[in-house]
């Protein structure tokens, strides 16, 4: 873990500017699509009944338009999501590969609609899980998370994917854990920092992800020094004439 936090440091320092711009702007279009969702009143009329202690309770009652709008508004903000997991991570990709990258590397998405649908089945996983008890659904997040990465970058099925992903988490289940837990501590860390954090937990998270699903798949990142730094003997004098 100690490599790959330095490894996607090193990266997210020499490409900073497009990957939070581009976490900015996904950002953006999440918070607008999840401002369309009504809350409170907003939903329709409210009751207010008093019980006999004295006590009120108000029920919002949704309308009809108000239902409508809050389902489009999950919709665009899950299609964002999806989106930018499958966009964000074919840039990500592009840096392990020690390509040069730009803003618009971010906005290219791969294989998008095996994603979505990979994507879509994680979730249902997930949920399934999570309904039973908190700790299946965290279970099914920690064997799941490379399941869009193989989508991505070998072009593999949803259901193969998911399979890739568990396979490899089964075989180095420590250092998936580690991996897991490192990405949810820089989305939380951002998150608390008035959100302004994200800029930087998000693609620090995703820059671990790439690093441990490539290395524990047997895959390769782009060392940080270019040309890789070979172990070898101290320096020294040069040798000297050689007499036969």
């Amino acid at each position: 873990m100690g490599e790959a936090f330095s490894w996607a440091w090193g990266k997210f320092s020499q490409n900073s500017v497009p990957l939070i711009v581009a976490t900015l702007i996904y950002l953006a279009l999440a918070g607008a699509a999840y401002a369309l969702i009504p809350v409170g009143g907003s939903m329709g009329s409210t009751t207010t009944t008093t019980n006999s202690d004295g006590y009120a309770t108000t029920t919002a009652n949704i309308s009809a338009s108000g239902l409508a709008l809050m389902i489009v508004g999950y919709i665009l903000m899950y299609a964002v999501i999806i989106y930018a997991e499958s966009a964000f991570l074919s840039g990500v990709l592009d840096i392990a590969d020690g390509r040069q990258v730009g803003l618009g590397s971010f906005f290219k998405p791969r294989n998008l609609g095996m994603v979505i649908l990979a994507a879509i089945i994680v979730g249902i996983l997930t949920s399934i899980a999570s309904a039973c008890f908190v700790i299946p659904g965290l279970i099914v997040g920690i064997f799941a998370q490379f399941t869009v990465p193989f989508v991505i970058d070998r072009s593999q099925n949803a259901i193969e994917g998911l399979k890739s992903s568990f396979t490899t988490v089964s075989s180095n289940f420590a250092n998936s854990l580690l991996a897991w837990l490192v990405q949810v501590a820089a989305l939380f860390i951002g998150a608390v920092a008035c959100g302004v954090g994200l800029l930087v937990g998000a693609p620090l998270a995703v820059l671990v992800l790439i690093y441990t699903y490539r290395k524990l798949s047997g895959g390769q990142v782009v060392p940080l020094v270019p040309g890789g730094y070979q172990a070898g003997p101290p320096p020294g004098p040069p040798p000297g004439p050689q007499f036969g």
